[in-house]
């Protein structure tokens, strides 16, 4: 898990390489890179890169099929001496090569790319970054059919074992493993929300000791580009939830923190209070608003601790969930605390994990003084009634809605299914986005 949370920054080119099918647009970006030699001397070349989404099919120029690897250098087919210029680049640096981006669906064809590494994930071949001189660009791309086969209707994210990987949800077969080490190592990956466009999973980390400081038990969300293969962070929070319209990003915080009554001199409390609102319409999070409780929880079990949020399908509402079992409605434009005036439902016996429509699908414990025996329930936000008990499980089970807020999936243990029906995973289910 150090490996992944280790991002390594980069000079990152957004338009070399990044084909994309429902986009023609052609720009055309600058790009200096330097050719090393045996000597101290360099010599710098300025190459103009005409990048489309257009994608060619044709056989692979390497045997690196479905892997990740890095970008050293690309320059444009039509430039004089362009192949000479990319194989001399190559030469300079041991164990890189040549490809032709037209080879690959998932890098924008015309180039001579210059790469290193074979790796089987995007966040594992940056952290090989720190070795490449500066004075070349570095960074990831997928070289396969396509970057991320989330766009098809019947595939889903999940995490499996350590493993996030993309299922086919009819057979439980894994397309395309993301990353082989999602978690592990003290840390757990918490709620994931993918972006409409399959571009982009926010999910949330914590750690086995985040009870001993502020910092830690407040958690982080993380951005993992699934184009580029690499993490950032986003900010302190927990169960990130992205908009339909894939315009807004909500997570929940805590703006306290203070020592636990048990053992005040070694772990502290952080009760989660509030409700923050990002900006995704600019390139990146950008934090626009904060909504908090009019009167903070004191403990993890005080009813006024916010545990929930998720988005209306008008992408201007969420519904923000307590430990009392309020559901209270939360407008962008809204101002003053989250439990300014009546909830919308009151009394919800379960805990929230996704909303279509007007049905709020909970978990409820039927066994709380043993392990086991947890439903997954439908229940109606207008009225609070609990209605179809989807299924019964043993174990903890994970839900999630498609980002259309359209259609369920769940499961538990091995096993997971759709209304369509159900599949078998590899091992045991941590989590999912659809």
């Amino acid at each position: 898990m150090k490996r992944f949370l280790a991002i390594i920054v980069m000079t990152l080119v957004a338009t070399a390489c990044a084909g994309s099918d429902a986009d023609t647009s052609t720009t055309t970006t600058a790009i200096t890179t330097t050719t090393p030699t045996t000597s101290a001397a360099t010599t710098t070349t300025t190459v103009a890169e005409t990048t489309t989404s257009a994608t060619v099919a044709s056989t692979p120029s390497t045997n690196a099929w479905e892997t990740w690897t890095l970008v050293l250098a690309s320059i444009e087919v039509g430039a004089e001496g362009a192949e000479e210029h990319a194989t001399e680049i190559a030469a300079s640096i041991d164990g890189a090569g040549v490809i032709y981006s037209s080879d690959f669906p998932s890098l924008n064809p015309g180039f001579w790319v210059v790469n290193w590494g074979e790796f089987e994930s995007g966040s594992e071949a940056s952290n090989w970054c720190a070795g490449i001189p500066n004075a070349l660009t570095c960074y990831p791309r997928y070289l396969g059919p396509a970057v991320s086969p989330l766009a098809a209707d019947g595939n889903a994210m999940v995490v499996d074992s350590t493993a996030l990987a993309i299922v086919d949800v009819a057979t439980g077969e894994r397309l395309k493993v993301i990353d082989p080490n999602f978690s592990g190592d003290g840390m757990w990956v918490g709620r994931m929300a993918l972006t409409p466009d399959a571009g982009a999973l926010y999910f949330g980390v914590g750690g086995e000791d985040s009870w001993y400081s502020c910092e830690s038990s407040r958690g982080e969300v993380w951005r993992l580009d699934l184009g580029f293969g690499t993490t950032t962070a986003v900010g302190a929070g927990f169960g990130p939830t992205v908009s339909p319209d894939g315009r807004w990003l909500a997570l929940l915080v805590s703006e306290q923190c203070f020592p636990d009554p048990a053992q005040p001199d070694f772990w502290v409390l952080t009760p989660t209070d509030t409700v923050v609102l990002y900006n995704l319409s600019t390139g990146r999070p950008v934090e626009t608003k904060r909504w908090s409780v009019a009167t903070p929880p004191t403990s993890y079990d005080d009813p006024r601790m916010i545990t929930w949020a998720d988005w209306r399908s008008d992408s201007q509402t969420l519904l923000v969930a307590n430990n009392g079992g309020d559901l209270f409605e939360l407008a962008l434009d809204r101002e003053g605390s989250i439990n300014t005036g009546e909830p919308l439902v009151t009394g919800i016996d379960g805990s929230p994990q996704a909303l279509i429509g007007n049905t709020l699908y909970v978990v409820r414990d039927e066994t709380p003084d043993e392990w086991g025996g947890f439903d997954i329930l439908a229940v109606d936000v207008t009225t609070g009634a609990p209605g179809e008990v989807i299924t019964q499980t043993v174990g903890w089970p994970y839900v999630a809605a498609d980002t259309t807020r359209t259609r369920l999936i769940w499961g538990s243990d091995t096993q997971a299914g759709t209304a369509e029906g159900a599949f078998s995973v590899e091992t045991y289910l941590g989590g999912f986005a659809w």
